[in-house]
């Protein structure tokens, strides 16, 4: 398995996982957010700044299980859509970094969020301080390149038994998967793997709208409501 210090260098490829509000502190864990609030100037062959405007869906296989989480920015607005295309999908949507909202899709309710959200500048912070602290655990080794994807793999000199397989889009020139192995006693196992997929460099401007139709509640309601559906 891997290391501590190791995990932490896990950022350094820009899944980061944190918390997109404090509705979500304490009750699950929030899917890997696609990448870094910046670019970090540092040893690593690709870029890890977020692009300023993106949609794609973030897809997490562990144990043959997968679950997808929905992301999309324009500037400043941001939207994450949880368990996405599910019966219990959920959405944060942030409006200019002033507001953030809570919205149950299938139900077509929403809640403004009281506590804001911090997460991405924690996550920004926790990236770049890590970075210049264990960059130099991390070895990049080409693999090749076809059609237009270009494989890394990264190895750390704390975590000898595990090794990831970056997998860079030429064309955007970030990183589109990610595949955590463990290694050792002459076995190499898949354990985890992160993906993006119908990734788009642009984001429809309704995607940052709360529809019409849909009835606004109290914080305090929509977790209430959240909490009814979970025990069902």
């Amino acid at each position: 398995m891997f290391s501590s210090n190791s995990a932490r260098i896990f950022f350094v490829f820009a899944f980061l996982f944190c918390q997109a509000c404090g509705f979500w502190r304490g009750q699950t864990d929030a899917p890997p957010a696609p990448f870094a609030a910046e670019d970090v100037k540092s040893a690593i062959p690709f870029s890890t700044k977020e692009p300023n405007v993106y949609q794609t869906e973030i897809v997490v296989t562990a144990n043959g299980v997968e679950d997808v989480t929905f992301r999309a920015r324009n500037e400043t607005n941001r939207l994450t859509v949880y368990n996405f295309q599910t019966e219990s999908e959920t959405a944060v949507l942030e409006l200019g970094g002033n507001e953030t909202f809570l919205i149950a899709l299938r139900r077509k309710i929403y809640a403004l969020e009281e506590f804001g959200s911090d997460g991405a500048e924690a996550a920004s912070d926790f990236l770049t301080a890590e970075l210049l602290n264990h960059k130099k655990d991390a070895r990049f080794e080409t693999l090749g390149a076809e059609n237009n994807l270009t494989r890394y793999l990264v190895s750390f000199d704390d975590a000898r038994n595990s090794e990831i397989i970056v997998s860079v889009d030429e064309r955007i020139g970030l990183p589109v998967k990610q595949e955590f192995y463990s290694t050792g006693g002459g076995r190499r196992i898949l354990t985890y793997a992160v993906e993006l997929k119908n990734f788009s460099l642009s984001a429809d401007a309704k995607l940052f709208e709360i529809p019409k139709d849909y009835r606004k509640v109290s914080a305090r309601e929509f977790r209430e409501s959240a909490r009814r559906k979970q025990t069902k």
